[in-house]
């Protein structure tokens, strides 16, 4: 399968994991409280900021390839995003374990 298409269709996969955790995350959180603190609900976290963090940056990169035209500077726009992604993830997975 070539990469486009594993990108692609990950990327829905993805969007419809945010659908379904965004409308999950607003139920627990703002009805139920923030006292979902056990191992099914980190593990969902866990999930939710991944799938956040691929679908968001993903979108980006599609964006900056269809603005940028120069080679060099996508290779460094996807340097920059693909940085920003590891220390957001990163980040995310610390406040998660705290």
């Amino acid at each position: 399968m070539r990469k486009e298409v594993f990108e692609w269709f990950f990327l829905r996969i993805t969007g419809v994991i945010l659908l379904a955790g965004l409308t999950l995350h607003f139920y627990t959180m703002h009805y139920n409280g923030p006292a979902q603190t056990g191992p099914y609900w980190r593990a969902f976290n866990f999930i939710f900021l991944l799938s956040a963090i691929y679908h968001g940056f993903n979108g980006l990169l599609g964006i900056m390839i269809e603005y940028v035209h120069s080679r060099a500077l996508q290779k460094i726009f996807e340097g920059v995003l693909i940085v920003t992604a590891l220390a957001l993830t990163g980040i995310g997975i610390y406040i998660l374990s705290v």
